[in-house]
Parts: C-alpha cells; structure tokens; sequence
C-alpha cells in the first residue's frame, strides 16, 4: 500500500500552524504577551485541541494580568495533557492570580506531593501559604524554594513579609534591606512597609522616614502608606503635616478604623477638638456595628 499523501491544503494549514506556534513563543519570550497572544489564538484557530497552545495562549492572559480568562484555557490544556507539570503551575497561578485560593489549594497540593523538591510548586505553595496567613509555613516554603532558585523576585518579596508577619523581626529586617538596597526599579510596597514597620516598632521611626517617603513618592494613591507616612510624622511631632497624611489616607480608603484613629489623635494634639469629635463619633459607630455583626 502506498503511504497517503497530504493534501496541499492540509499540508500549507500544519506548516501554518507550526510557524504561527513558533512565532507565538518567540513573541511570549519576547515579552510582547499582547501580539503573542494574537499568535496563540491563529494557532488554536488552526488546531483547538493543541494542549502547547491552549496553554500559551493562558500565559499570555496571566502576563497580561487577565487571569480569568486564563483558567479556561489553562483547565483545556491540562485536561489535554495531564502530565505536564508546567500547565498544572500555570493554572495554579491562574487561580491565586484572580483570588481564588480554594481552588488553587488542591492542586498545589497535588504537586507538592508529587514532587517536594520542584522551585515553582514551592513558590506556589509558599504564596498560597501567605495569603491564607499561615506565615510560619510560607516562610517555610518560599525558604526552600529560594534554596532551589535563588533569583526569584517575588519569592524574595513574600518571604521578607513572611519573616515580618511571624515574628522574625531580624531576619526580616536584613532581608527587606537587602532588597530595597539592590532594587533596580520601584520597590515592593509590602516590602517598603514591612520594612518601616519594623523599624517602626524597634524604636527607629527617624531610620523609616525615608522609606514612608519613598512609598508615598512611588504609590501616592495607597492609603496605607500615607498611613505610615502620617504615623512616623505624627511621633516625629509635625502635627501639620501628619494631619494632611492622614486625612489622604482616609480620603482613600474612608473605612480604615487605624488611620481615623490616628488622625483622632493628631486632632487631639492640635486642639481641634471638633474635628476629633467627629473621628470618635465614626469608630464609635465601627465598633457598634463589628458588634453587631458579632451577634
């Protein structure tokens, strides 16, 4: 029997198919994620049960912070193609990337037990670890994962907190400083104002100031670092100042009870009795209805 011949047609769609694929990837290495995205849907156009594709095309989503849209396409390709360790990481990502913990869970689990030694898994499992407030044990495993893969950023970022957050003040101060010294770009806000927070609460506010204003300079628009810049002002005693910062803050996010609190005792320190008043008033009905709530 002669071998079967590939029609033209057939033929000129798989070398299409196969060129949109590479350059798809080249494009993703690229870092263009929107043109490679583009990329990875001709080629699902050309071939939807292509499981490398499917899954291109997820990762694409999740650079471009899309990760919604991610988790259908990421879910296709490892129902395509179980084994893969790699798109099982990337639908893990995908899960923790729109907030949804519980469904990540599992499945880093699943990977963790497969292979307790792998950087990623690690790395998923530490985050996961840190969103649910398990500190101790995110620490624990963003620490072996960075043993695995020493350049990882994040990694680097989520255990610094994670230090802070389960009482390894040292530890975490000398990893935060580590990382603001050798920044190359903004720094991580949670690792600004873990930072400052330490030092904050070792008696070092004029050591933090410089941070508070970095955080300020670099995110304007975060309530918690006006916050913090309002604190250190207020014990550094420029009421003036610390008043503006705390006002900004809550002008940003009106529901913090910490920083109404604070601005509660600058006003006080002012003499502006009033205006304190008005802030007593607002925790006062917080405290109601956390209350009420409780019942």
């Amino acid at each position: 029997m002669k071998p079967s011949r590939l029609s033209p047609l057939l033929l000129l769609t798989l070398l299409a198919a196969g060129a949109s694929g590479q350059t798809a990837d080249q494009l993703y290495r690229q870092g263009k994620y929107a043109e490679a995205e583009s990329a990875y849907r001709q080629l699902i156009d050309v071939s939807p049960n292509s499981a490398d594709a499917l899954a291109g095309l997820g990762r694409c989503l999740l650079q471009l912070r899309r990760a919604n849209e991610a988790v259908a396409y990421l879910t296709r390709a490892v129902r395509l193609k179980p084994a893969s360790v790699e798109m099982k990481q990337a639908l893990a990502r995908s899960y923790l990337d729109m907030g949804s913990a519980g469904a990540a869970q599992g499945l880093i689990e699943f990977l963790d037990e497969s292979d307790p030694h792998n950087a990623e898994t690690l790395f998923l499992l530490g985050e996961l670890m840190y969103r649910g407030g398990f500190y101790e044990r995110a620490a624990q495993a963003l620490r072996e994962s960075l043993t695995l893969h020493p350049d990882n950023l994040a990694a680097k970022n989520f255990y610094a907190v994670s230090l802070a957050k389960s009482g390894h003040l040292a530890e975490a101060e000398t990893a935060c400083k580590r990382l603001l010294e050798d920044r190359a770009g903004p720094a991580d806000l949670d690792v600004l104002l873990t930072y400052v927070q330490v030092l904050d609460e070792a008696g070092r506010g004029a050591e933090a100031q410089p941070y508070t204003e970095a955080a300020v300079r670099e995110h304007p628009d975060n309530p918690i670092a006006r916050y913090w810049q309002a604190r250190l002002l207020f014990q550094s005693g420029r009421l003036e100042a610390a008043a503006k910062e705390a006002e900004q803050s809550i002008a940003l996010s009106p529901n913090l009870p910490f920083a109404r609190n604070l601005l509660l005792e600058i006003y006080r320190k002012m003499g502006r009795q009033e205006d304190a008043e008005r802030q007593a008033a607002w925790l006062r009905d917080y405290d109601d209805r956390l209350a009420t709530r409780g019942r």
